[in-house]
Formats: structure tokens, sequence, C-alpha cells
């Protein structure tokens, strides 16, 4: 079940880049295939909300879009949850399940079909950290990535078009 709040436009304070504090959301739904692009836009909605930059929404939105995925196409279970969480310089997505991953065999299969492991490869490619956790009441996959720091911006008088004048003031 999804939080049905309203999303309220994101007002964006950062503290050097990174969220203040620690953030997290919780996404479930029934394993159907509808339940992928549901839980990518959660995520895409939840990060932006809190003021993640736009690159690590888009690295959020690949992680949880591959993880559930695996989760509807491979596990067996009759619902996935999803947790997003923001907080200083990491963000993670927690995808679980009460399936059991079943292990693919590479190269199995018809040759134009992609069950290969590209979507894990895709998880580990942004994150930092990937962890798979699997017990006898189902499935957990964890994966963190940095959120990386804006560059410094430059004062008006560092900037390469402006001279300082002699008597002080700045010429263009």
């Amino acid at each position: 079940m999804m939080d049905e709040q309203p999303l309220k436009p994101a007002h964006r304070r950062r503290y050097l880049g990174a969220v203040p504090r620690q953030r997290s959301a919780v996404c479930a739904m029934a394993v159907e295939t509808r339940a992928v692009p549901a839980m990518r836009a959660f995520t895409r909605d939840m990060a932006t909300q809190w003021g993640a930059p736009a690159e690590t929404v888009d690295a959020l939105r690949v992680i949880a879009t591959e993880l559930v995925t695996n989760s509807v196409l491979h596990s067996g279970s009759s619902e996935v949850s999803l947790l997003v969480t923001v907080a200083d310089a990491t963000a993670a997505v927690e995808v679980k399940d009460i399936g059991t991953w079943r292990e693919r065999c590479r190269g199995a299969g018809l040759p134009d079909q992609t069950v290969d492991g590209r979507g894990l490869r895709l998880v580990h490619a942004f994150a930092t950290t990937c962890r798979v956790e699997r017990s006898p009441r189902g499935t957990a996959v964890r994966a963190e990535l940095r959120i990386p720091l804006p560059a410094p911006r430059g004062r008006p008088r560092d900037l390469p078009d402006r001279r300082s004048s002699p008597t002080g003031g700045e010429t263009a």
C-alpha cells in the first residue's frame, strides 16, 4: 500500500549538498507488473520532495526499478515492499519480498531474452554497496549510494569574465 498523501512541491534546503536529516518512506504492493512503475514513481517523488540532487534521484529510480523487477519476475512472492531512505550524504533503496529469488542460469532461454543479470549489474554500477539477504522469511536487497556534494560556487569576482578596476569596482 502506498502512502496516498498528496506530494507538496519540494522546498529544498541544502547543507553543503547533503540532506540535513534522515527521511524514509515505505511503499508495499502486490507482486504484479504495475508495481514496477508505481514504485519507481514513488522513489522519484520521495527523493525529489526531500531535496536529493537530480542525479541521485535518477540513480535511485534505476535501482528501485531493477530490484522491484527482480522481485516481480523471480521471487514467487505475493507482495513486495520498497524502503527509500535519504540521509546526510547517503541514499538507499531496500526491496523486500516474502519469496525466494530463483537463480537464473546465464544463457538459458531464447537468445532474445534478457535474463542475464543485467539488472543487478546496473544496481552495482550506481550503488556504493549492495547487500542481498536471503532467509526463510524472504529476500531483502539493500543498495546504497553517496549523494554527491555540489561543485563550489565561485563568487562573482572569481568569474573569468570579471575584472576588478583599480577603484575597487568591477568591470565586465
